[in-house]
């Protein structure tokens, strides 16, 4: 937290100084740093603020940017940051995780809300617009993956009048969901904004599926002068459901060994399903180290493998989380304006699940699971002091931002410490704990009762606490009458961690320090880090034609020590970015499209021949690759049509080096990384007639086949599919009230498909009804 505060004072201490050397003020306004989809028109966004910390034209920024407004959220009946990010071209989900995406190949949690990291509950409460930067991110996040960062932005408050949205949505399988939000304006220097909203939700497609979130927040824009500005804004969401993992879909067998009358007599279960089925098919002469796996298995569900089939009846997972956004603007001079911002967040998550063989299955069907009782709860505060100078030089035309940020995260992982004084992660899948063994077609199993029987409990707790630090200063440039835009800069980072027990434990690294008590401290990082440059250049080749091309390196904390004590050296990233970019007929015509190449290196695989005697070593120095090519259009034909297209090739993401690993993933493509992956969403709206009132729209999602793995023993394809979504409302009047009614139609064709590395089954068609109105 020094470090903070003395960043914040140094910041303020050359205020003067630069007030002083402005010169000719270039105005700068304060709502350049608050970008709303009010400045949008429809589903073109015009300007961003994450790639460049401050509102910029989209046209004008050396980065691929894509933009989904509320408007586009709001038509496709889009219900969690997930499934909006679905219509990104280069963007992959995952239903496991809300919050891991693969961006360009890498995948990684890269989510922000309000510029602010966020690590769960990902819905579509109150958000205002999604921003996608495909690419370089560096300067402003720090550490973050090569491919890219997504940041939602939350509505606030509005200064043009007082008003109450209401809301409420069902679907045809069990939704329940309603929602309530209230601006007030006190006054020309304060509004506030607030809103409430629950879910209550019984799929009848999936067996024992249950999902109740209830949604809070508030927000406040305070303007005491014309040159100061406070936003403070909250949230608390709290969430219980039905574990999506514990769905038969993702299981994965061999087609010669499953249901094989000889490899069921054969069986020993004994040991795991996985070694039974690698000891049969070494047995009988098949491939043990290549195809491994080649199937799903195909006995569950009715509509296909696994598809709302239950493996546990009980499994849940519960989520909460709690947020505080403290922002300040300060108009200092009209070209110099200092921002700065303070966020804490909340975030706990437990559940209780299948472990162990959860993904595998013995030739009769059968499976030998644990269960796993986890928990987890992470605090986190960041710090942000950045100031902002507009000035000329010359003919060139400057915004230069120079700013400090500091990120404090405190991470605590209760654990069952075992009689052996062995800390184990979770309950129930330790090494003493008992296996049960159930046929899932026959009907799920309940972990409740192993729990009861294991009498194992939370006793013990590991504390992570991680320091980021980072100065920045970057260099936003225009010249010769706006043709030319230069943005350059660099980052300073730096890492610690360290972890803790809460009791002493007897398998801790040999590099922990015990104190008195025996309590062991492990530093797991000797604050290692690097300067992250980026240097971009867009040229205004014809009137609304741009090209650009950006160059950047990034990095990610590597929290790893060997058995002599020496820390891991950060992963290094090279990423190049080369575009067109045009802004046609009047601004009917926006597009993007680019072209990457990424490196990502100094990997650390473990060192199998060096690790020896309970010693631990690691390689370094391996790499990753990915190459390829994004589309991204917004047309607007005539003023009550709009279409966005987006397309996506990946030519390769692949492993380049692999020292110390298997020889033969080197060149072999990521897991579950389609080559093409196509987004189309058109809106027509009547604007005249009868029908004056009504939307149409209509949208396709195709994704090609991909392996599901890198692995060499896992060879299941999983196909490519093509899914349409539709989309109708009308807009009328009741006793002088305005509403707006609207159904959407997803998998309108109910297409059987699997969409994503796990094979996780997409979802049947579903039919959406809402109801909404301003009060």
């Amino acid at each position: 937290m020094s470090f903070a505060v003395g960043g914040a004072l140094a910041l303020h201490a050359i205020v003067p100084l630069l007030a002083l050397a402005a010169g000719p003020d270039e105005v700068i306004a304060l709502d350049e740093f608050v970008v709303t989809s009010e400045k949008a028109t429809g589903y073109r966004a015009t300007s961003a603020i994450t790639a460049t910390g401050i509102g910029t034209k989209i046209g004008d920024t050396p980065l691929a940017i894509s933009v989904l407004t509320g408007e586009f959220i709001n038509d496709r009946g889009l219900n969690s940051l997930q499934e909006a990010l679905n219509s990104v071209p280069g963007v992959l989900t995952n239903p496991r995780s809300e919050s891991t995406f693969v961006v360009r190949g890498f995948g990684g949690n890269i989510t922000y809300r309000n510029g602010q990291y966020r690590r769960q509950t990902l819905t579509d409460w109150n958000i205002d617009q999604v921003e996608v930067i495909m690419g370089p991110s560096a300067i402003f996040f720090g550490a973050v993956r090569p491919g890219g960062i997504v940041n939602y932005i939350t509505k606030k408050p509005v200064f043009s009048g007082d008003f109450v949205d209401v809301k409420a949505t069902i679907n045809d399988v069990g939704l329940l969901r309603g929602e309530v939000f209230i601006n007030k304006v006190l006054n020309d220097k304060l509004a506030l904004r607030a809103g409430v909203g629950h879910i209550n939700e019984h799929n009848s497609d999936y067996d024992h599926f249950f999902r109740r979130e209830t949604y809070v927040g508030a927000s406040a824009i305070w303007k005491p002068t014309a040159n100061q500005q406070l936003t403070l804004d909250l949230e608390g969401i709290k969430r219980r459901q039905f574990y999506v993992n514990a769905y038969g879909g993702r299981i994965l067998t061999n087609s010669y060994y499953f249901n094989n009358p000889s490899a069921i007599a054969a069986m020993r279960k004994s040991s795991s399903a996985s070694s039974d089925t690698k000891r049969w098919l070494g047995d009988n002469g098949f491939s043990t180290t290549i195809g491994l796996y080649n199937m799903f298995a195909p006995v569950y569900g009715t509509r296909g493998a696994g598809y709302g089939y239950a493996l546990a009846a009980d499994s849940h997972n519960e989520r909460e989380s709690r947020t505080v956004d403290l922002d300040y603007l300060l108009k200092i001079t009209d070209s110099l304006v200092f921002q700065s911002t303070w966020n804490y967040a909340y975030d706990h998550a437990a559940g209780l699940q299948l472990s162990d063989d959860d993904k595998k299955v013995y030739a009769d069907g059968t499976m030998r699971v644990r269960y796993e009782d986890w928990m987890d709860d992470r605090r986190s505060q960041v710090s942000h002091n950045k100031l902002t100078y507009r000035f000329d030089l010359g003919p060139t035309k400057h915004t230069v931002q120079l700013g400090q940020d500091f990120q404090f995260v405190r991470y605590t992982r209760p654990g069952y410490l075992d009689s052996s004084n062995n800390f184990n992660d979770a309950p129930g899948k330790t090494g003493n704990s008992p296996y049960y063994y159930f046929n899932p077609a026959k009907g799920p199993i309940l972990l409740e009762p192993m729990r009861a029987v294991s009498g194992q409990t939370f006793n013990i707790d590991r504390v992570t606490r991680t320091k980021n630090y980072g100065y920045f200063l970057v260099d936003q440039m225009s010249a010769f009458s706006e043709r030319l835009f230069v943005m350059a800069g660099a980052r300073q980072n730096r890492f610690t961690e360290n972890y803790t027990y809460t009791r002493p434990i007897a398998n801790v690294s040999n590099l922990a320090v015990k104190d008195a008590n025996g309590l062991a401290t492990h530093d797991s990082s000797a604050a290692k880090g690097k300067v992250t440059p980026q240097v971009g250049v867009l040229v205004k080749v014809i009137p609304g034609v741009s090209a650009y091309s950006t160059w950047s390196k990034s990095i990610e904390p590597v929290f790893a020590v060997d058995s002599d004590g020496n820390s891991s050296e950060p992963v290094e990233s090279e990423s190049w970015d080369f575009g067109v970019k045009t802004d046609l007929f009047g601004g009917r015509l926006t597009a993007t499209a680019a072209y990457y190449s990424i490196e990502r290196g100094n990997l650390a695989y473990y060192d199998t021949v060096r690790s020896v005697n309970g010693k631990t070593y690691y390689l370094f120095g391996n790499t990753e690759a990915s190459e390829g090519g994004e589309l991204n259009v917004t047309f607007t034909p005539i003023d009550n049509d709009q279409l966005v297209i987006g397309w996506s090739h990946l030519i390769d993401a692949k492993t380049t080096k692999a020292e110390g690993s298997n020889p033969l993933l080197v060149g072999r493509r990521f897991g579950y990384t389609p080559e093409n992956t196509l987004s189309i969403w058109n809106r027509y709206s009547v604007s005249s007639g009868p029908a004056k009132g009504l939307v149409i729209g209509f949208g396709v999602r195709a994704v090609d086949g991909a392996m599901a793995s890198q692995s060499l023993d896992t060879a299941v394809y999983i196909p490519g599919f093509i899914v349409y979504d539709a989309m109708a409302s009308y807009r009328f009047k009741v006793a002088g009230r305005e509403y707006t009614a609207k159904v959407n139609i997803k998998n309108l064709t109910d297409e059987f498909y699997r969409d994503n590395a796990d094979g996780y089954i997409g979802e049947s068609r579903r039919i959406f009804l809402s109801l909404s109105t301003r009060f």
